[in-house]
């Protein structure tokens, strides 16, 4: 008689805001309501094998070596538990190229449910760290702004790469948060092409002070100063151009009285910061309207800082 088949495992890893003005690459947050489901199980044949993808209309790579989801598990699985096998389906629910760490999201409810169905128990750091290695597969760098906010949850500060550190920053209470991706997308490796190779002194220290001020602000709550902090004329300028209709956006956005407004990541995906859901989702109206003017209508919600990866059931079959 064969032994019955283990169990799914499946976890959810939220969507993420990165670089939050003068945070680039080591400042983001999760939110609450969008990110990827995958289901993982132990399997008899040693390796990752990669089932059912639902949600991409066929886009994502299905081997097993250039999928974000089943590359980070085997990683996991050479480092931390040699000789296991796993199986993987992905259901995506965030957009491909939108600047919400789509495929940080993959990786990280991947670990996440892999870690659970293997026992190993590991710490946030040991995910986040493998977790990046997904985002070098998916665009060149192992940037991790987007997945330790997925995996830790709230606001996190990425404070030195090697040793990886993360650090928790407060979330204020009264922070929404406007979200909107156009209807248009922007490659990640494209965005990071068109950065700028050489920075001003007088640009880096206003950079640095802006950062500061960011930190700061959130551990005392000023949303004002918030505002203030979020400002970058290091990176934004230089991505603008990608997204159509984005200036218009952000300058109609902060006339109508957005704390502040800035790209999410690599883009389009725009976000309005406010303090209050009413004027959060006002604003939300306006970028529709706008991004809309430009031929670029997309999607967009009004959400809030959330939590990070999570089993979200442990006896699927």
């Amino acid at each position: 008689m064969s032994a019955p088949p283990r169990p799914w495992i499946e976890a959810f890893a939220p969507a993420t805001i990165s670089n939050l003005g003068p945070g680039f690459d080591c400042l983001g947050l999760a939110i609450q309501g969008a990110g990827d489901r995958v289901r993982v199980r132990r399997s008899g044949t040693p390796g990752v094998h990669l089932g059912r993808i639902t949600g991409d209309k066929g886009r994502l790579p299905t081997a097993p070596e250039a999928n974000t989801a089943s590359a980070v598990l085997q990683a996991m699985i050479e480092r931390f538990a040699p000789g296991e096998g796993l199986e993987v389906e992905l259901d995506k629910g965030l957009p491909l190229g939108s600047g919400l760490g789509s495929s940080g999201a993959s990786a990280c409810a991947a670990l996440v449910a892999g870690d659970a169905a293997l026992g190993l128990g590991l710490g946030h750091t040991q995910l986040v760290d493998l977790a990046r290695g997904g985002e070098k597969i998916a665009c060149g760098s192992a940037h991790p702004d987007n997945v330790a906010p997925a995996i830790v949850g709230g606001i996190v500060l990425i404070s030195n790469l090697d040793p990886l550190r993360l650090i928790s920053l407060p979330a204020p209470r009264d922070l929404w948060i406007a979200v909107y991706t156009p209807g248009c997308e922007v490659a990640t490796k494209d965005a990071r092409a068109v950065l700028p190779k050489r920075v001003g002194l007088d640009q880096t220290v206003r950079h640095s002070a802006r950062l500061g001020l960011l930190v700061h602000a959130l551990h005392v709550g000023d949303l004002s100063l918030l505002g203030e902090a979020i400002t970058d004329e290091l990176i934004e300028p230089a991505r603008a151009h990608l997204i159509p209709g984005y200036i218009d956006a952000k300058v109609s956005a902060i006339e109508a009285g957005a704390i502040a407004c800035s790209i999410s990541g690599a883009g389009p995906t725009t976000f309005a910061l406010s303090g209050s859901e009413e004027r959060a989702t006002a604003l939300l109206e306006i970028l529709e309207e706008s991004f809309t003017h430009h031929g670029v209508a997309g999607k967009g919600w009004v959400d809030r800082v959330g939590a990070g990866a999570q089993i979200t059931s442990k006896q699927l079959h």
